[in-house]
Formats: structure tokens, C-alpha cells, sequence
């Protein structure tokens, strides 16, 4: 069993409170389950080597409590081959075979792939979960894949999903907050739980437009009920805090733990319990990063007393093996091999990927190494960084990074200092105090730790004073970035339950923003299924949303970008809007732009949605920038492919393009670098 604790002196992060030795053993102690979540999986199978096809003969299929569900990867720019992954979850004791067709529209050009299977886990030694490897050449033109199985047991006889072109890059989807919270049945059939409306629009979309990814930014399911479920009752009944962190946990909650989250993924992801969110995942592929719903509400932000408590140990490490099943078809010890860059944790993944040849894609995974005071580690931004730099093709002109909880977003000092005294206070002297806002957090105290409700929520947020420096670093980085390689910068962000856009920018630059390499854009895309929050919750922030100042010249703030409702009505809330909503994006070829439109429900639980466009402007920066847009790109990676480099057959491009854009720096004539 591979070991996974850590060894090296603690050093403090970016967040550390540097308090001596007290602050010092904090940030130590409050890596616990993460250093040793393989000492805490219950009934773990080792990893079943590769397996060929095999004959089954009269075998009867299995039953299949998940699936199919499609995982996009990257693109090979060298073999020009996309790359993904199918997850079966069936008791089949063999891989059911699985067929794919893929057909070219404009040619009529179909070929046949039957991808390979492993067993990557077994639960409780009768659900296998089989991974089939899915690598399809991609061509000239759009294309279509059909894939079925012959076993006939599928929700569908078949699915198909879509491909652009070696030289498009994708129409992609974005969302975040996929199920409800713990409340009241009645709410959740008012906002359509079983219709699931927003995903209806969707699909209805796909059928017109067809996606080829999509985003998840956390929180794709909802883990919630685990704290009323019946095996929980020793922790809920233990009224003493002490006796609760110290509490071992018996056989029977251990087990508990397991079944919760296996079944719980396979009700929300599965064609049984959730059809549409089913269907929608079965045919267009996805590329997840989870936040702390995904594990439980506020996981990483909690004190590290009770996040090195053994209940939260067990709890993180079924949280995190079938995470990395479910929503990356791996391991943790296999997800480098199957698209993932590894952090300063094993538990610690990110992604990083393109969307096709002009986008960039960073999914930054903020929970797998989190604490209280740090979000992720210095030393895995720098391997992000490093990993970034040498992966991008040349080619890529946008740079889309995923956070889970938004970057820019209006500041919580309020809630912070009201959240932090509220335990030596009456909470309703405090709502007396307050008004709206405190008729909206009075009594609502957090089930895990009776802290108040919204505290792990502040502490979660990038702009929190937990985080501040942190943040900071990360974006100075991320600008440094586009400046080098003239590479517009933008920010996905859910989590908040609201919709909206904000921006960092130089204030010198405001009527010249293609110029502008610290302009960077924050779509925040959230929920697709959870419910709004409070209107009183929206009228602070906003009112709390003017400019700050980032950096000298760099300001940021928060658009007007909602001037009218989804029913027409004028708004005076024009930056964040209460509405359920998603958001569909595309690189726009002729102009440079990246289009967001952010797709808002126009009625509770009904299907429709209105679209705002936030479009974002092309950066050009110095020659880099004069490089990106006067190089040939089709010549470009035409020949990059055609160079038949053996030795590239790792899915990214390790060092893409470097020798082309050479080759293509020898033939344009050069002018001044300048900043446009």
C-alpha cells in the first residue's frame, strides 16, 4: 500500500497565520486525512491490471447502476487524436463490450473503434467500475461518435457525441452547483428537482448547437443528507465537542461512509434517479474539478481540530476514491496517467488542457490540499506554472482558468467580522442589529461544528482575508503569463448561487482594452440546479461591490451586466442576479473574442433561459501578440503533425509548437515590440 504521509518539515503558505509555533503546528495538523486517505478506504480492491476483450459466451449482462459517463481529456496535436474515457459501473465480473462509430457529415467517411477496458475499484465485490480508453483521429471536419454496447442494457441503444474539427476549437458549456442543498422537499419540487429544467434547456441547445465539453465547477453533486443519514447518529448525539473530535468511528459507520457515497453518486448521476442530468452526461463529454459539496459543505475550511478528527478523515477519503472514479474515471494514484497534474498532495489534481487550439484550460483543484489558511500550496503553483508554460500550443490565444468559488467577486468583510463574533454573541441581538441580514443567518448554525452557517462559506472565498496574499500571487502570475505570451486571461468561477461578471483591468487602458494584458474577466455561473440565495444576501453585496484597487494601476469590479430580468422587469440589482442559470461560451474566429453567454431561468422550474453575452476582446501585446494573429494556424498545425515526432505521444504537448514558431519567426517581418 502506497504511503502517503509526509515526511518534510511544514513550511507556512501563503494564508499561514504566522503565530510561532501554535500557527506553525495549525497549518501542520490541518493536512490530515489528505496525507493518509488511503489508510482510511474501507474495502479498497487493488488496481485490476489492463484487460484484453474477452469472449463471454452465454454470459448474462450485468446490472448497471451508473453510466455511461464521458470524460473529455485533451487533444494530441501531434497524432491529432482527441482523447477521453467512458466509465461503465456494472456488476459485470468482465468488460461489456462497447462499439464506436464515428462518422464524418461531410464526407460520409465512418470508421469503427472498440476501445479497451480496465477495472480501475470493485465496491464491496460486486460493482466494478470499467474505464474504456477512447482515442478518435480527429479530421478535417466535424465528426459524430455512436457508441452502444451489444449487451442491449443501456438506458439507450446508443449515444453519440460531437467533435469539432482539428482546427476548431470547442463550443463548451459551463456549470456549477448541481443539486439541492438540505431543504424542504417542497422547495425542491417548486424549483422542478425531477424536471430538471435547466438541464432540459441544455440539451434542447445541444441538439441545435452541439456542445463538446462540459465544465463542471464544482459541486456536481451535493453530499449534504450525509449528516442526517442513520449511521451519523453517534457524532449528531455527541453534544460535547471534545468527545466528538475524539470519537472512533466502529465498523458500522465506516461502511456507512462507503455506501453513502457510492450510492449517492450513482442517484444523481444515474439514468434511474436523474434521466436528464444522465443523458446530458452520456453525451457530452465532461472535464470536472470538484469544491466542497462534492465532499461535504465547506470541507477544507473547517478548524483543523476537526479536520484531523477521524470522522473527517474517513469521510475525505471516500469523498475523494470516488470523486476520482465518478468524475475523472481514475484513481489517486493512477489520475497522472489519465490527464491529471499532480499537486503537493497525491489527493491534490488539477487539469490542464485545451479546448481546442485557441483556448487554454486550467482547472485549479482547491480542495485536494486545502486548509483554513491555505488554498493550494506554493510549490504546486509553481509545478501549474511550469506545467503551463510547457503545454500550451502556440497557438492558444485565450486562457480560461476554473476556480471553483469565483476570484473577483464582491468583498466579504462584512459577513466575515459579523460571522467570527457571532459565536460570543446572541445571534438575535446580532439580527437585531442587522436587519435582513440577520433575519437570514439568525439561528442558522453549521450541523458540523455549530459554528454559524455562512463562516466556512467566507472562509472558502478567494477574497477573504484568510486568502488575500494568496490570491494576489496567483493573479500577478497569471498576468505575467499574458504579458509573456500575449494570451488573454479569463476566470470561471460558480459556487455563489447568483450570476454574474466582474473584471480586473488598468485604469489607463479602459478604451483600449485589446492592449490590455491585466484585463482579465470573471464569469461566475451559478447553480444550475440549487436554489438562489437570499434577495437580502444580493442587495449587500452589491451595494459592497465598488471598485478596489488590485495593484497600482489595476483596478477591479464588478459589470452592470444585468440591466433587465429574464421576464423583462428593470432590475436595480445590475450585477448579480438571484436567477438559476449556466453558461454556454465559444471562441469567435473572425473577431478574436471569447463569447460567454451567461443563460438565466426566466421562470422557477420551468424550461427556458435568457441569454447575456459577456464578450471578452482578443489581447494583443508585443510581439507576441503580433506572432499569435499573423501566423498561419491550420499551416501551422498542419505541420506540426505531419512532422511525425514518435517520441510525442504523451496526450498534451510537452513543448508544443517550438520549432514551427521558429520557422514562422524567420518569415514575418518584425516591428518594434510595443504594447499596442
Amino acid at each position: 500500500m502506497q504511503n502517503y504521509s509526509n515526511n518534510n518539515a511544514p513550511y507556512p503558505g501563503y494564508g499561514q497565520q504566522h503565530g510561532g509555533i501554535a500557527g506553525l503546528a495549525e497549518n501542520l495538523t490541518s493536512s490530515f486525512s489528505q496525507l493518509n486517505v488511503k489508510d482510511h478506504w474501507n474495502h479498497l480492491s487493488s488496481h485490476v491490471p489492463h484487460l484484453p476483450h474477452l469472449s463471454h459466451g452465454d454470459e448474462r449482462p450485468g446490472e448497471i447502476v451508473c453510466g455511461p459517463l464521458l470524460r473529455y481529456i485533451g487533444i494530441n496535436y501531434t497524432t491529432r487524436q482527441w482523447q477521453g474515457s467512458i466509465l461503465v459501473v456494472s456488476s459485470d465480473h468482465h468488460p461489456p463490450p462497447i462499439d464506436i462509430q464515428v462518422t464524418e457529415p461531410a464526407t460520409q467517411r465512418k470508421q469503427t473503434i472498440k476501445p479497451r477496458a480496465e477495472c480501475l475499484d470493485v465496491f464491496r465485490n460486486k460493482f466494478r467500475f470499467w474505464r474504456y480508453d477512447v482515442r478518435i483521429q480527429l479530421t478535417d471536419n466535424d465528426q459524430i461518435a455512436t457508441y452502444s454496447t451489444p449487451y442491449n442494457n443501456w438506458a439507450s441503444p446508443y449515444f453519440q457525441f460531437h467533435m469539432p474539427s482539428f482546427y476548431q476549437s470547442m463550443r463548451f458549456m459551463f456549470y456549477s452547483c448541481n443539486g439541492f442543498s438540505d431543504i424542504p422537499q417542497e422547495i425542491k419540487d417548486k424549483f422542478g428537482e425531477k424536471e430538471a429544467p435547466l438541464w432540459q434547456d441544455v440539451l434542447d441547445r445541444h441538439e441545435v448547437m452541439p456542445f463538446h465539453v462540459l465544465l463542471g465547477g464544482g459541486d456536481q453533486l451535493y453530499q449534504d443528507r450525509l449528516i442526517k443519514e442513520d449511521f451519523m447518529k453517534p457524532w449528531v448525539e455527541e453534544k460535547v465537542p471534545a468527545k466528538r473530535l475524539a470519537m472512533k468511528l466502529s465498523h458500522e459507520m465506516k461502511d456507512g461512509f462507503e455506501d453513502f457515497y457510492f450510492w449517492n453518486y450513482c442517484k444523481n448521476f444515474g439514468f434511474k434517479d436523474n434521466p436528464v442530468v444522465a443523458k446530458a452526461f452520456a453525451t457530452i463529454p465532461s472535464m470536472n474539478m470538484w469544491d466542497d459539496h462534492d465532499i461535504i459543505d465547506g470541507y477544507g475550511s473547517y478548524p483543523a481540530d476537526m479536520q484531523r478528527a477521524e470522522c473527517f478523515q474517513v469521510l475525505f477519503a471516500n469523498a475523494c476514491r470516488f470523486y476520482y472514479l465518478f468524475q475523472q474515471h481514475t484513481t489517486v494514484e493512477l489520475a497522472p496517467q489519465h490527464g491529471m497534474i499532480r499537486g503537493t498532495l497525491d489527493t491534490c489534481n488539477h487539469i490542464i488542457s485545451t479546448l481546442g487550439p485557441d483556448i487554454g484550460f486550467i482547472a485549479l483543484d482547491c480542495r485536494g490540499e486545502r486548509t483554513k489558511h491555505d488554498i493550494c500550496k506554493p510549490s504546486t503553483y509553481d509545478s501549474v506554472f511550469e506545467h503551463l508554460r510547457s503545454m500550451m500550443p502556440s497557438t492558444i490565444k485565450h486562457l480560461l482558468v476554473l476556480t471553483g468559488v469565483p476570484i473577483i467577486y464582491p468583498r466579504l468583510t462584512l459577513f466575515e467580522n459579523l460571522m467570527d463574533g457571532a459565536a460570543g454573541f446572541n445571534l438575535a441581538t446580532i439580527a437585531g442589529k442587522t436587519g435582513a441580514l440577520g433575519n437570514m443567518i439568525s439561528g442558522q448554525l453549521n450541523k458540523w461544528n455549530g459554528d454559524p452557517e455562512l463562516l466556512d462559506d467566507m472562509n472558502d472565498h478567494w477574497t477573504a482575508s484568510n486568502h488575500e496574499v494568496e490570491r494576489k500571487k496567483f493573479i500577478e502570475r497569471l498576468q505575467q503569463y499574458a504579458r509573456e505570451r500575449s494570451v488573454r486571461v479569463s476566470f470561471l468561477g460558480g459556487d455563489v448561487h447568483c450570476c454574474g461578471a466582474g473584471k480586473l483591468y488598468s485604469k489607463d487602458m479602459k478604451d483600449k482594452e485589446e492592449g490590455d494584458p491585466f484585463l482579465m474577466v470573471q464569469i461566475i455561473s451559478s447553480a444550475i440546479v440549487n436554489v438562489p440565495p437570499p434577495q437580502a444576501l444580493l442587495t449587500v453585496l452589491n451595494q459592497n461591490s465598488t471598485y478596489v484597487t488590485f495593484n497600482g494601476n489595476v483596478e477591479e469590479r464588478m459589470y452592470n451586466l444585468f440591466k433587465r430580468s429574464p421576464n423583462g422587469n428593470t432590475r436595480q440589482n445590475k450585477k448579480l442576479m438571484g436567477m438559476r442559470n449556466y453558461c454556454a461560451g465559444y471562441f469567435d474566429e473572425k473577431t478574436g473574442k471569447m463569447n460567454f453567454w451567461i443563460q438565466a431561468e426566466k421562470a422557477v422550474g420551468v424550461k427556458g433561459t435568457m441569454g447575456y453575452l459577456v464578450d471578452v476582446p482578443r489581447l494583443l501585446f508585443g510581439q507576441a501578440g503580433y506572432h499569435l494573429y499573423h501566423q498561419n494556424k491550420r499551416q501551422l498545425l498542419s505541420e506540426y503533425s505531419q512532422s511525425g515526432e514518435e517520441h510525442r505521444q504523451h496526450f498534451h504537448l510537452p513543448n508544443p509548437l517550438d520549432r514551427l514558431s521558429n520557422v514562422f519567426e524567420q518569415r514575418l517581418s518584425m516591428p518594434e515590440a510595443s504594447n499596442y
